[in-house]
């Protein structure tokens, strides 16, 4: 998920590895189904889709961009 915590991990991966932060941050995207990282208003929408007493009980729903199948 594109987070602040994203971002030290962004900054640890370059230092790690010698990359620049575009370089690593597409490392992390590219281990994702989609291709990209989820926004915090992915994660939002799912949620106010809940709250708003759309009918859904009981479920999880996962915003992973696919990652768990």
């Amino acid at each position: 998920m594109n987070t602040p915590m994203t971002d030290r991990t962004v900054a640890n991966i370059a230092a790690r590895t010698g990359r620049d932060a575009a370089d690593a941050r597409g490392i992390l995207a590219a281990k994702q189904p989609i291709g990209r990282l989820i926004e915090p208003d992915e994660v939002a929408d799912a949620v106010l889709f809940c709250v708003r007493g759309a009918g859904v009980s009981g479920q999880a729903i996962t915003v992973d961009g696919g990652a768990v199948q």
